[in-house]
């Protein structure tokens, strides 16, 4: 299906039109017979493509433009009427070459050398059918003579596919927004030679006798192979179309050259090595790309099972400490109390301190049981009291660095489906790592936002800071495991927020603060309970 729009669509159409006429124009180089065949059609391959882009029904354009290219550009003997039926039989190979291609490439594209290899096939019969069409229609009508009929056949076949296995690939991969600049600047001297050296040789084969010419178009294998396995089969088609280029420039420049029958033979050749050596080189560094993927895939998976596996082994051990230090800090309340002189500070520090050890004990349990089954207790969370609570833990710390927080609720959202403990434990690492960074950074005022608000079936939490954000290069890798930005850190606490979450059926995302300029993290869970996938 063609998605792009009518006015994309439209503007495609007359730009292929000017460029089809242009091509023509100049590639006009020693016609023969009377439909006044050339040895390089090009503009063959720029139908093909448009075609693919754009569709069958603009069918009319690509025929209107052989039209017009053959009555004002080439020197044809041919009349009206046979021109228009000539140029219909060409729309019409057109059509059913690019709905043929369409259902090969994937994405338009080339992605594989069986790919390549059916997109040669496919181009071969559509030159054979095209040329077996433009020749019929001329000895029908008188034009030439069916003893050229093999003749013209193969001239004009070979123009046509020649110029679709060039251009039709490039028109299809090319992009202006690819920056190439910037993959080229590496290689621009390994480039430059490769360049230099296909001048180098055709400027010898110029030079030359007729007879000796056409031997030495052979060493032209070794800078396109060269190419190819340097820049895959793009860069290879590029070249061969600068050889190619420049042998019509010598036709035209009636510069000596051997036979156009011959030349377009052996560019043949050339063209199916560089397209199908050029895809076995792209075909291996996609392979290598994959195993690089995986590669990484297994390590993050890795990481995160040594993080589960620490994170199970730390609440299992710690536990029991825990129990007992809770009821350690009861037994201080309850002997501050029957003491004669009752200090009201002692006794609220440790009623604080068993309410931190408890809540600790909690986080580790829940912990546990996450990380050995995947469990969660869903039930309906108070959000602000929620944020409340992450806020009120870190009142001296927060004073200490004199730092700002506040909290931007969503009138509209009070009360959403979670496990509580994990949700804290979300936001309590996301304000603490927040609160890291914020005392790094050098801020003229330091402040952290924690916000929230509905988005449909979601519920957002955003924590912002004005610290010194996050460097977008390693923005993907902030929540794997082990990956701190941090001297002493760890680079579990992140981790630990997104298992959670995703645990939850949400995810969380990275990127900068808008509202204060460092980094903000942006947690995402459904407002209903949903199961992770």
């Amino acid at each position: 299906m063609i998605h792009s729009p009518p006015r994309r669509q439209l503007t495609l159409a007359v730009v292929f039109l000017a460029a089809y006429l242009l091509l023509e124009w100049l590639c006009y180089a020693r016609p023969a017979l009377a439909p006044a065949i050339t040895p390089w059609h090009p503009q063959s391959g720029l139908m093909i493509a448009f075609l693919m882009l754009v569709g069958p029904r603009w069918w009319f354009a690509t025929g209107l433009a052989a039209f017009l290219a053959a009555c004002f550009i080439r020197d044809t003997q041919l009349s009206a009427v046979v021109l228009l039926a000539a140029s219909a039989w060409i729309a019409l190979a057109g059509v059913l070459t690019a709905r043929s291609l369409r259902l090969v490439l994937a994405d338009l594209h080339m992605t594989s050398t069986s790919e390549a290899a059916k997109f040669a096939g496919i181009a071969a019969c559509a030159a054979l059918g095209t040329a077996v069409g433009v020749i019929g229609v001329s000895i029908a009508t008188g034009a030439v003579s069916a003893a050229d009929f093999l003749r013209g056949v193969a001239r004009y076949g070979l123009a046509d596919l020649n110029g679709m296995l060039m251009v039709t690939p490039l028109l299809l991969e090319w992009d202006p927004r690819s920056g190439l600049k910037l993959v080229l600047q590496p290689r621009a001297l390994e480039l430059l030679a490769q360049f230099l050296l296909v001048i180098v040789i055709l400027a010898l084969i110029f030079a030359l006798q007729d007879s000796e010419q056409l031997r030495f178009l052979y060493l032209l294998f070794v800078p396109v192979i060269w190419v190819a396995l340097r820049w895959d089969w793009r860069g290879a088609l590029a070249a061969v179309l600068v050889i190619q280029s420049a042998l019509i420039f010598a036709a035209e420049a009636d510069l000596h050259t051997p036979r156009f029958v011959d030349t377009q033979v052996l560019m043949l050749t050339l063209t199916l090595t560089a397209l199908l050596l050029g895809s076995v080189v792209a075909e291996r560094r996609r392979a290598e790309a994959r195993l690089r993927e995986r590669d990484a895939e297994l390590s993050r998976a890795m990481r995160f099972a040594v993080a589960g596996e620490l994170a199970s082994a730390t609440a299992h051990e710690l536990n029991q400490p825990m129990t007992a230090l809770v009821s350690y800090l009861n037994a201080a309340e309850i002997l501050a109390q029957s003491s004669g002189q009752v200090d009201e500070r002692l006794s609220g520090t440790v009623r604080k301190a068993a309410a931190e050890a408890l809540r600790a004990a909690d986080v580790l349990h829940r912990l546990r049981d996450f990380y050995i089954g995947g469990r969660s207790q869903r039930e309906s969370v108070d959000v602000a009291k929620l944020c409340a609570t992450v806020a009120a833990s870190f009142i001296d710390r927060l004073a200490r660095a004199k730092i700002v927080l506040d909290v931007i609720p969503d009138p509209a959202l009070a009360v959403i489906e979670a496990d509580e403990t994990q949700m804290h434990i979300v936001l309590h690492n996301l304000v603490a790592n927040a609160i890291d960074a914020v005392e790094t950074g050098n801020a003229a005022q330091k402040r952290i936002d924690i916000q929230w608000r509905g988005e449909g079936r979601d519920v957002t939490f955003a924590v912002h800071d004005s610290g010194p954000g996050i460097d977008p290069a390693t923005t993907d890798q902030v929540f794997e495991p082990f990956v701190s930005q941090k001297p002493e850190g760890m680079g579990l606490g992140l981790a630990i927020a997104r298992s959670l979450v995703r645990a939850h059926g949400g995810d969380v995302s990275a990127g900068a603060s808008e509202r204060l300029g460092g980094a903000r993290i942006t947690v995402r869970v459904p407002l209903a309970p949903t199961e992770s996938p």
